[in-house]
């Protein structure tokens, strides 16, 4: 497997997040914005905790070599713990592509009045090439579209804030909806849960990749940096502009509200993050029966083809309404993931 450098670790576990959690802006009000200013520390903890948790995830790897996901969450040989595991691993990256698909379909309808199944059905194709690629297509994928899309959250949180005035930015006192988000604090830590949880197969093969514990400890907590600096200037924006809070893809429509060229920019890089997205979710799963089951590569591809057909089925539900159900559902069944994770680590650390 070939070796990654620090910048292109830092890029790849930002991307592994931006898609599933942060771009659209969905996510993030949600989760954090719809709890007002406190939920910029919920947000900064959440940002910290994905970097820590990231770093023993991988650091685990690469002490032990085991790069399967089962196996880095469950030691002892359970087989049904391992197969119950896998199965809500799988479906949770499903998920996310299933999430990716409907949004980037939103997208286009938003933005060029595209019939939503057509755009997710030329999105579905779009990711099954690249899957089909490896984890070259994923690096590759990540490093194009993360440092654009750093640079494109900042550029639409200036001209919003000129165009509006900065003084104008308001958060809602409490305006959470969703009875599986109670707080701030259980909103940040079901955030870092589910992220990391769709995460676990695509983190276990990079670790392998990644040769220096000084590599490591660099590249994510770079990454945990940029996702943080990200984050900030979408909640800040859809601060700037409430209106666009209603909206499906919120920062898609605050980009509109400047002018068309940053409508169709960001529409190009919301894109980008999305595909970045569920490429490494669709990696993740070919990954993982590659190493279980032998597949060769005509069984592989076959295996995208399906997932990618699947995905074009289920995006029909929408957008938001997947957001608001399946990730904190996901999040909580992944608490008990990351605990695993963490009490393996340890052991490891106390016997080398």
């Amino acid at each position: 497997m070939k070796k990654i450098n620090s910048i292109k670790l830092m890029f790849t576990f930002a991307g592994c997040f931006l898609g599933a959690g942060y771009v659209s802006g969905q996510e993030l009000w949600q989760f954090f914005g719809s709890f007002g200013k406190v939920g910029l520390i919920g947000m900064a903890v959440a940002a910290v905790l994905l970097s820590a948790f990231g770093i023993i995830l991988t650091r685990y790897v690469q002490l032990t070599g085991i790069s399967d996901m089962d196996k880095v969450v469950i030691k002892k040989d359970n087989k049904i713990l391992r197969g119950i595991f896998v199965a809500l691993e799988v479906f949770f990256l499903f998920g996310v592509f299933v999430i990716m698909t409907a949004g980037v379909g939103a997208m286009l309808e938003q933005v060029f009045g595209l019939n939503p199944m057509i755009g997710s059905a030329i999105f579905t194709v779009c990711v099954a090439l690249t899957a089909i690629c490896g984890m070259s297509g994923m690096v590759t994928a990540f490093s194009v579209t993360v440092p654009l899309l750093v640079i494109m959250s900042a550029v639409i949180l200036a001209v919003s804030g000129v165009k509006n005035g900065f003084s104008s930015i308001v958060f809602p006192a409490s305006a959470s909806e969703n009875p599986l988000l109670q707080n701030w604090f259980i909103s940040a830590i079901v955030f870092v849960s589910y992220n990391l949880f769709a995460s676990i197969g695509i983190l276990t093969p990079i670790g392998k990749a990644v040769e220096k514990k000084s590599t490591l400890y660099t590249g994510i907590i770079g990454g945990g940096v940029l996702l943080l600096l990200i984050a900030f200037g979408i909640m800040f924006t859809m601060a700037l502009t409430p209106e666009s809070v209603s909206a499906q893809l919120p920062m898609l429509s605050a980009a509109q509200n400047i002018n068309s060229a940053f409508t169709f920019i960001f529409a190009f890089l919301l894109f980008g993050g999305m595909f970045g997205t569920s490429v490494s979710s669709v990696f993740a799963i070919d990954e993982f029966v590659k190493t279980r089951f032998k597949a060769n590569k005509k069984a592989s591809v076959f295996l995208i083809v399906i997932i990618s057909f699947l995905s074009f089925v289920g995006s029909i539900f929408g957008f938001d309404k997947l957001i608001g159900i399946v990730y904190p559902v996901c999040g909580y069944l992944g608490v008990a993931a990351l605990v695993l994770i963490v009490v393996n680590f340890v052991r490891v650390k106390l016997i080398k």
